[in-house]
């Protein structure tokens, strides 16, 4: 199976970031004394009462590492679901994808004249009269 690396490396910076953003989640266990415990699943920075800060950086590694799986869960997910779904298809022709450009202007024309038929019978029910074009 060909890897993608592109998407790995997103995965892996996405994952990261929910690691070091799980810093701004407070987590108190309950044996927590007076010290506010900030990151998840693990705790891995802490300020106690007088304002003083703890790092864990093993605990901060766990939580990145707890971040990239979650995503890679969810990138994995989406990646099989959009196969599954066949989002995948081949490129139309260039005879083709004309036509469908080709059918794709007179849609909007379609819809540009509904609208200005709406308009009319507002207008028309209105004041009775309705738009006179000359």
């Amino acid at each position: 199976m060909k890897v993608n690396w592109r998407i790995v490396t997103v995965v892996v910076v996405i994952g990261f970031f929910v690691g070091f953003g799980s810093g701004l989640v407070e987590n108190n266990p309950d044996s927590a004394g007076t010290a506010k415990y900030y990151g998840f699943p693990f705790a891995w920075r802490a300020v106690d009462e007088g304002g003083q800060k703890y790092a864990y950086p093993s605990e901060l590694l766990a939580d990145c590492v707890f971040g990239v799986v979650s995503v890679s869960i969810v990138a994995g997910t989406a990646m099989l679901t959009m196969k599954w779904m066949g989002k995948k298809k081949a490129q139309p022709s260039g005879n083709v994808a004309r036509r469908k450009k080709a059918g794709g202007t007179k849609r909007k024309a379609n819809v540009g004249r509904f609208v200005f038929e709406i308009l009319y019978t507002l207008e028309s029910s209105r004041n009775g009269s309705g738009w006179h074009f000359g």
